[in-house]
């Protein structure tokens, strides 16, 4: 399956874009999308039918003279937001100015919205939890948000409704802002307090955020691809897997200057199962909570040849880790786990469904050169037709205090596991 990282893909691929496009030319644009799109896509209208689809296109097409080219784009993501296939999208993100974003970045934790990264000038905001955004109740900001991606699990909805809650053209597209002075009530502890923000680039020299003494495995390693550790006190073997690429299967990568720099998952799996063999292995973690796609086959195969040919394989002995961010090729991944090995599951509910739509293929529009994503097949690996997600059987979730002392709650709980 080809890989799709829904947050690079339509969130942070964003450059500002200078001048209006001519109104007749994103009508040219919208009619190529509604005929190319119906086309490509293998079942385009599984979930909502053609006529509620173009209604919608030719109510935009109607429009586009009153609206901008990030208006425009918005309102086109939300249309296709509505069919349902969360593989399914544009590059909406390239109308985003990076000059219209406020100094303050977040997560979304157990305890709700915290302020994880800032700049010196407003280093008393770090760690406070979001409340209001200039009166607005911080979810019903997040909710209108959610129309720009298929909201249909918890997971979906943790991980990307925070997109765009520091950029102040979403937030006058949406109606919670007449201007670029955004007021944002806070909450440490039981004191509420008020700022008003103007947008602002953080730069690096000026950056603030938490660091605690303790620094977490997920945490250290999160732009890696994959990486491996044993921790010898505990005896557990960690394999922490990012992402479904590698050099065998470079997935998006291919033909492009990243694929020259991508490491070998072969090597890496061998070297796993040199550390299985050499050392005294209580506890094997398989950690895909960062993991949003790529090819499900390199992952199937470690399963089959390290996993399942080893003395691993048992309960209590093996751990699948997922999450908000577990989608398209780890989905496929940890149901294979969990058809063919004894694991058990800790973490959140996955953001990607069991049976979805994929294996991705793109076009762009002639006139804006978006990019528009679309699937090819439909991926069946449950029999279950309406499972909206794959749930752990243990849920466990990272609560602020969690972040703010370097401790990874399902490490700890895995470590703990008797």
């Amino acid at each position: 399956m080809k890989r799709i990282t829904i947050f690079i893909f339509l969130f942070f691929s964003i450059s500002f874009v200078f001048g209006q496009m001519n109104p007749e030319k994103w009508k040219e644009d919208i009619n190529f999308l509604r005929e190319n799109l119906s086309k490509k896509h293998c079942n385009l209208f599984f979930k909502r039918d053609k006529v509620l689809f173009d209604r919608d296109l030719d109510n935009l097409v109607s429009q586009t003279s009153n609206l901008s080219d990030l208006e425009i784009a918005l309102k086109l993501q939300q249309i296709i937001a509505k069919q349902g296939d969360t593989h399914t999208n544009i590059s909406w993100g390239k109308y985003l100015n990076n000059d219209k974003t406020l100094p303050l970045r977040y997560f979304y934790f157990e305890d709700g919205i915290h302020v994880t990264l800032t700049n010196q000038e407003n280093k008393e905001l770090l760690g406070k939890k979001i409340l209001k955004i200039n009166g607005f109740d911080v979810k019903q900001v997040t909710d209108s948000i959610s129309s720009l991606f298929v909201n249909e699990n918890k997971a979906i909805y943790k991980s990307k409704s925070l997109t765009g809650l520091h950029s102040t053209q979403l937030l006058r597209f949406f109606g919670f802002a007449k201007n670029d002075s955004i007021k944002i009530t806070f909450q440490n502890s039981n004191l509420l307090t008020e700022k008003t923000l103007l947008p602002e680039e953080i730069k690096d020299d000026d950056k603030i955020k938490i660091n605690p003494q303790n620094i977490t495995f997920i945490r250290e390693n999160k732009k890696k691809i994959f990486e491996k550790k044993y921790f010898e006190k505990e005896k557990i073997l960690y394999v922490l897997y990012n992402s479904c690429v590698s050099k065998e299967e470079p997935s998006i990568y291919k033909g492009k200057p990243e694929e020259t720099t991508l490491p070998s998952f072969l090597e890496f799996q061998n070297e796993v199962k040199k550390m299985l063999n050499d050392n005294p292995v209580e506890k094997l973690i398989f950690d895909m909570r960062l993991n949003s796609g790529g090819s499900y086959k390199q992952g199937d195969n470690f399963i089959r040849e390290v996993v399942i040919n080893s003395k691993i394989d048992k309960k209590g002995k093996l751990f699948v880790l997922i999450g908000r961010d577990t989608f398209s090729a780890a989905i496929l991944n940890s149901r294979f786990f969990q058809e063919n090995t004894k694991a058990i599951f800790v973490g959140e509910e996955t953001m990607g469904k069991p049976n979805h739509y994929g294996f991705l293929n793109y076009f762009s529009l002639n006139n804006s050169k978006i990019e528009v994503s679309y699937s090819t097949e439909i991926v069946l690996t449950t029999k279950k037709k309406n499972q909206e997600t794959m749930k752990p059987d243990y849920n466990v979730e990272e609560t602020f205090e969690d972040y703010k002392n370097g401790i990874d709650p399902v490490f700890e709980f895995v470590k703990n596991y008797k």
